[in-house]
């Protein structure tokens, strides 16, 4: 732990070149995370089939990651602050590639679900300390573009990681998939430890200061607008294989090929986020939420075309990855003094929220509802976002403007 001066957010910046280059890494970092956790919905059907359970209990292990992530994600964090952000990382990710490993090799469901928690431990701060770093390395004014950037790592898992896990688990075995993602993470690991270098000399976060900022009403207000926003997605998203197989008509392969026009759509949809987020980004977050309800409510019908389904897909894509640089710039712009935390708590409520749809989604598949019908259900919940939303946007006209600034060690 290093006690210098603090660092701000207008410390000169690492060399053009190198802060490319890291910042390149650090979404590295955050593909792998992301790569590991969407994976699970592309392989639904291969777990299902191989550890003779249905769908919607296999399912559980996305809830289960996301339940994980959710929970300890804020712990994990907290009781790392006093670490350098590059070890931070470092360690991390060694634990990423054990519990990859531990998946690859798992013997059952439950070894499995183990090796998962293990590498759900993980999540929330890997990602956390890479935006961190890439924010406090941004030029002034670009803080919505860093982030980005960073959630870039999420769009880059849909559109190559998950839709290439798939593949492999289709052709050669889920097994496969884990173990290609523990190599991977090791050699992000490797390029870690020689390029993620701090600029100048860090300062030890305190823990009870960030903790006492999160508690902000406003923050708490945009961490609900994430869980129930995230739940609204997730109620079809989770199921949206077994669905495009089982309603729309397409084939396994097919299924790969939608998930990556997802990925594609989300990184028009982050590129698109970003600038909302330095530009307007009350306006855009509640116009988003109203058409992410609009579209998943006519997914109920479009899901019964192929070509309609693929084009909803690939406007989902768009519209999810806007939403992630959108809502954390927002937590952001609340509780500049605890950056590191919030960004933590901030991905634990997308996972709350991950993990609350899938928990909808598969009730109601349980309870007797068509897997077309999870669309409207999750129209419904998005809707109650986009209030929230409204809420929050009305809120913070009438309160006095005063600049935000952000101090991060």
């Amino acid at each position: 732990m290093t006690t210098n001066k603090a660092v701000s957010m207008t410390a000169v910046p690492p060399a053009p070149v190198r802060r490319r280059a890291v910042l390149a890494l650090l979404t590295a970092c955050v593909f792998l995370v992301g790569t590991a956790e969407w994976v699970m919905v592309g392989l639904l059907p291969e777990l299902s089939t191989d550890l003779h359970r249905p769908p919607a209990t296999v399912g559980v292990l996305v809830t289960v990651y996301a339940l994980v992530v959710a929970v300890t994600g804020p712990l994990v964090t907290l009781g790392m602050l006093g670490i350098a952000r590059h070890r931070t990382l470092l360690i991390l990710l060694g634990v990423f590639v054990a519990g990859n490993v531990a998946a690859a090799l798992a013997t059952g469901f439950g070894v499995l679900a183990a090796a998962r928690t293990l590498t759900a431990l993980t999540h929330s701060t890997v990602f956390a300390t890479a935006l961190v770093i890439a924010v406090t390395t941004a030029p002034a004014g670009h803080r919505g573009r860093a982030i980005a950037v960073i959630t870039a790592g999420w769009n880059l898992a849909t559109v190559l990681g998950a839709p290439l896990g798939t593949w492999i688990g289709d052709h050669h075995g889920w097994r496969t998939t884990f173990a290609g993602i523990a190599v991977l993470g090791a050699a992000v690991l490797t390029a870690t430890s020689v390029l993620v270098r701090p600029a100048a000399p860090e300062t030890a976060d305190r823990p009870g200061g960030e903790v006492r900022e999160i508690l902000k009403p406003e923050v708490a207000a945009v961490l609900a607008i994430i869980v129930v926003a995230q739940a609204g997605l997730f109620t079809t998203y989770t199921y949206i294989a077994p669905l495009l197989r089982e309603v729309s008509g397409f084939t396994a392969s097919g299924v790969t090929t939608l998930l990556a026009l997802f990925g594609l759509g989300s990184v028009a949809g982050n590129i698109l986020g970003g600038r909302l987020a330095d530009r307007a980004p009350w306006a855009a977050l509640c116009t988003l939420l109203a058409v992410l309800a609009t579209v998943l409510a006519t997914f109920t019908l479009t899901s019964r075309s192929r070509w309609a389904a693929a084009a909803t897909v690939l406007i989902l894509g768009v519209i999810a990855a806007a939403l992630i640089p959108l809502l954390q710039d927002r937590a952001l712009a609340f509780s500049p003094k605890a950056p590191t935390l919030v960004t933590a708590v901030s991905a634990s409520a997308f996972n709350l929220g991950v993990a609350a749809g899938s928990t909808l989604g598969g009730q109601a598949v349980t309870a007797g509802s068509s897997l077309g019908d999870l669309p409207w259900i999750g129209a419904l919940v998005t809707l109650a976002a986009f209030g929230l939303a409204v809420t929050a946007a009305r809120q913070r006209r009438a309160q006095p403007r005063t600049p935000m600034t952000c101090s991060i060690p």
